[in-house]
């Protein structure tokens, strides 16, 4: 009887400890939690998104603003944006957000959805028109506040292809292209923004974890002080998971999110963070994303301001 006493004492001690311990750290996640949400009230988004030819059938414009909306991020940069009056359709589709299209090409645009609730948009303008050879699309600057700070941001979509090699004899090669893109922009913010919260975004139709001589980014990865990748992890570990254009072979990151060093601080927050939004997981398959939307992730940042 005494035995059976202990027993019972023993169990509900038991019992009490794994019910009382460790209740505010789950192990697995709800059932109900949004694959595609990214955002929270207390940070600011950016989000790079190659829509590639936007939009791609009669289906898109519908199905990304129901997307959109479960993001919950402040401002999405895109690229290659065909119809300037279907994603003008597509803002006037999702509350909140408004558009903005850069007329500096007539085609493959660049352009951007912000949240009209969180930021105010003080000036937009492209940048390096008629300078086609570094800048097929010239990049296009949104300035804009958040919680009263101010911010800049570059939305970029460099040259494509390429052969993995610097031609240096060869103005036109494309690595020697968008190494000069980057050059310039580098350039470009000493200039006009050394103090300010940057951030450049966009498809940079290369990788960043490559030997300097073949590196189109070293111009930035060369001022560790001033530049960090905030995607450079992905980079570094690239797998089908985590890569922004996930089905070339191998997989390939080319899409990434620069931010100066006055972004250090926030990045370097617990709430901060970096990865793509698997937008292919909420649509069920591969294929079905792809046919319908883009053959690129989007890519966002998260940063934390205590202000």
């Amino acid at each position: 009887m005494r035995y059976i006493k202990k027993l019972t004492l023993l169990l509900m001690l038991t019992i009490f400890l794994l019910f009382s311990c460790g209740t505010n750290h789950k192990l697995t996640p709800p059932e109900n939690v949004n694959i595609l949400e990214f955002g929270t009230e207390s940070t600011l988004e950016v989000v790079t998104w190659n829509l590639k030819t936007f939009p791609v059938n009669n289906n898109t414009v519908q199905t990304i603003s129901q997307i959109i909306p479960q993001f919950k991020v402040d401002i999405i940069a895109c690229q290659e944006v065909m119809d300037q009056n279907a994603f003008y359709q597509l803002a006037s589709a999702i509350p909140q957000y408004e558009a903005l299209v850069s007329n500096a090409t007539s085609s493959y645009r660049l352009a951007y959805l912000y949240n009209k609730e969180t930021v105010q948009v003080n000036e937009v303008y492209p940048i390096f028109v008629g300078e086609s050879n570094p800048f097929p699309r010239p990049p296009y600057v949104l300035d804009f506040n958040y919680k009263g700070l101010n911010f800049i941001c570059i939305n970029n979509h460099l040259k494509a292809l390429g052969d993995d090699y610097i031609d240096e004899s060869d103005a036109w090669d494309e690595e020697v292209r968008r190494r000069l893109a980057c050059q310039k922009l580098d350039q470009y913010i000493t200039e006009h923004f050394p103090d300010s919260r940057v951030i450049v975004v966009g498809d940079m139709n290369d990788q960043i974890a490559e030997p300097p001589s073949t590196n189109v980014f070293q111009v930035f990865l060369d001022k560790p002080d001033e530049y960090y990748f905030a995607d450079y992890p992905i980079a570094l570990n690239p797998s089908y998971d985590n890569v922004s254009y996930p089905h070339y072979s191998p997989p390939s990151h080319l899409d990434h999110i620069l931010i100066t060093n006055e972004l250090f601080d926030a990045f370097a927050q617990a709430d901060s963070i970096c990865r793509v939004i698997k937008v292919e997981e909420y649509m069920g398959s591969w294929s079905t994303y792809s046919s319908i939307i883009s053959d690129h992730r989007p890519l966002g940042v998260r940063l934390y301001f205590s202000r």
